[in-house]
């Protein structure tokens, strides 16, 4: 088992943030920050130039220090989605670990999501009692804006927005300086941007409650008082806030709530954001938390690493997100239904067959809910119409990588052979690409099993013989056109395992 005393250290846009975490207990040992301003080379410059490399170094040396004296040796190193928008990230990754040896990760925005999710179910002291109600977390960083809606205790769908303060202020810079009007003009570019996100919010749902969080709250977290980790405000409370900073000049506010300069010319942006969507959501009650994404960082460690059991499964908001873009491109539900009950059968009956983990029937999972969300757009070749929308979406909790395999698994459910497309994922490993392929052979025959889309299959029982797999199938109807179908989409599988396949039926009635 790793060590339970671990560091952290996460790259945002306007800071490096690090902390030393017991993760048996989730005790925060030591916590701090460094000023680094690279969001404004990559917003502005599109690449990280040389002299903020060299601050990155020193503060990474600092927090190096900080580390050693306290015996940490086990180091995580995360950059934030906005990273990866400068060009020569990769190239600035391999300077950093050449010059401090510490590997950089970059997060992907569903990653990002999930860990803020998990810090705040948590983290968060009132989160099962606020959450009863429709509630919207709202984490602000300086590049982009993920709001995570929660009903009934439970997650609901989380949707990135490229809106966040910092890159507000640099689109509309120009405006301010040309325009009298210009809290107005910014009110009506937030506003553009917030419609096609209200427009995907689940009917009926009333988000009475909202929490904000992220590394661009610095005047709102001047209000949470000495000892405390969240406050309570409400909407009139926050119209006062509004009313201040509309009115007031860049040198009141940074007097009033000590911000650097930096800080001061966010402050607009993130308060007009918060206040329409307020407006727009019909919010009442407000809770600012001082939570980032680092305590979920975390979370996911101390439960990765077996030292603390969650009261949840992580892995449910990655299915429930899943579920959601499968709804959102209106799958046949009882199919999908079928096709991955007998997906998750298969790879559980079959491991020895296959030889793969918990993650890889997470993959599976995935793959079977959202397999057929190409067809909204054509069902003929919908499976290469499934891989695009797949790689253009977000899906809680997987990366970049996760979210790749997954799409080409869906590629590759239908007939056509994926030995000669594989080889057009050259970025992908060969251990990753046997992944795919074993996936795809098992989605295959899940798939064929309800190839009438009548679920005519009731029941399954999977055998594994020393040169085939049985299938013995209850049916409530003649299963030809499956049998018919396995025949041809389960060469793959038999091709992958080495094993062939029979399905056997016997009637019910």
């Amino acid at each position: 088992m790793a060590n339970n005393i671990q560091g952290f250290a996460m790259i945002g846009a306007q800071s490096i943030v690090f902390s030393i975490t017991n993760l048996r207990t989730l005790k925060t040992i030591e916590r701090g920050k460094y000023p680094v301003a690279i969001g404004d080379d990559f917003y502005a410059e599109h690449e990280i130039l040389p002299e903020t490399v060299d601050t990155i170094v020193q503060a990474f040396d600092a927090i190096n220090q900080i580390f050693n004296d306290y015996g940490v040796t086990t180091v995580n190193v995360y950059a934030s989605t906005s990273w990866a928008e400068a060009d020569n990230a990769e190239f600035v990754r391999d300077q950093l670990y050449t010059r401090t040896g510490w590997l950089i990760r970059t997060t992907s925005l569903s990653e990002e999501a999930f860990f803020r999710t998990q810090a705040i179910m948590v983290k968060f002291p009132q989160f099962a009692e606020i959450t009863q109600k429709g509630t919207v977390l709202i984490d602000i960083s300086s590049g982009s804006v993920e709001l995570t809606t929660f009903c009934q205790g439970t997650f609901g769908f989380s949707r990135n927005l490229s809106l966040g303060p910092l890159r507000v202020y640099e689109i509309m810079s120009d405006v301010q300086r040309s325009v009298t009007n210009y809290v107005e003009v910014m009110r009506d570019y937030i506003d553009s941007r917030l419609l096609d996100f209200m427009r995907l919010l689940p009917h009926g749902v009333e988000y009475t409650n909202m929490i904000l969080m992220g590394s661009s709250l610095s005047i709102f977290q001047n209000l949470i008082p000495e000892g405390k980790r969240q406050v309570e405000t409400d909407r009139p409370g926050f119209d006062m806030l509004y009313d201040e900073v509309t009115k007031a000049s860049d040198q009141y506010l940074a007097d009033t709530y000590d911000l650097t300069s930096n800080q001061t010319s966010l402050v607009l942006p993130t308060v007009l954001l918060v206040y329409r969507l307020i407006e727009t959501l019909n919010s009442q009650s407000i809770w600012i938390s001082d939570l980032k994404a680092i305590d979920g960082l975390e979370v996911h460690a101390a439960h990765a690493g077996g030292f603390k059991k969650l009261g949840f499964d992580p892995d449910e908001e990655i299915v429930i997100s899943a579920n959601n873009l499968a709804k959102r491109y209106r799958v046949d539900d009882k199919h999908m239904q079928a096709t991955r009950t007998f997906a998750l059968q298969l790879f559980d009956r079959l491991k020895k067959l296959h030889g793969m983990g918990k993650r890889e029937r997470l993959l599976l999972e995935v793959a079977a809910t959202v397999s057929d969300i190409g067809s909204y757009i054509e069902t003929h070749k919908h499976y290469a119409h499934s891989n695009y929308i797949i790689m253009a979406s977000e899906i809680m909790g997987l990366n970049e990588l996760e979210v790749t395999m997954v799409a080409t698994i869906t590629r590759f459910h239908s007939s056509i052979t994926p030995q000669s497309d594989l080889k057009n994922f050259p970025t992908m490993s060969t251990e990753n690409r046997l992944v795919v392929a074993k996936l795809s052979a098992i989605l295959r025959v899940a798939d064929s099993l309800d190839a009438s889309r009548q679920q005519k299959i009731q029941q399954m029982r999977v055998s594994l013989k020393s040169d085939k797999v049985v299938l013995s199938a209850k049916v409530n109807d003649d299963i030809e056109l499956e049998r018919w179908t396995l025949a041809r989409k389960g060469k793959f599988f038999s091709e992958v395992f080495g094993v062939g396949l029979e399905l056997k039926g016997r009637n019910m009635l």
